[in-house]
């Protein structure tokens, strides 16, 4: 594990600390979450680029749309 120095906003760190504490949470607890948190927000951000431009490139053809309302009807069986 690595110990990394940042600045945090003294508002932020207070609010923070309010909340933390109550909760048993240290602020490298906090901070790795968020972390993973952002992390995951720009993988998903990354796949809709790539879903969006592969769109772009070869866009779907309005002609068939008819299979697709075929392929999402579900069998009442």
């Amino acid at each position: 594990m690595m110990t990394v120095q940042i600045p945090i906003d003294e508002r932020l760190l207070v609010e923070i600390n309010n909340v933390s504490k109550p909760l048993g949470l240290d602020l490298a607890k906090i901070i790795g979450e968020a972390l993973l948190a952002w992390l995951k927000r720009h993988e998903g951000h990354c796949f809709e680029q790539e879903w969006i431009a592969a769109f772009r490139k070869h866009p779907d053809d309005a002609g068939r749309a008819e299979e697709w309302l075929e392929t999402q009807t579900w069998s009442a069986s």
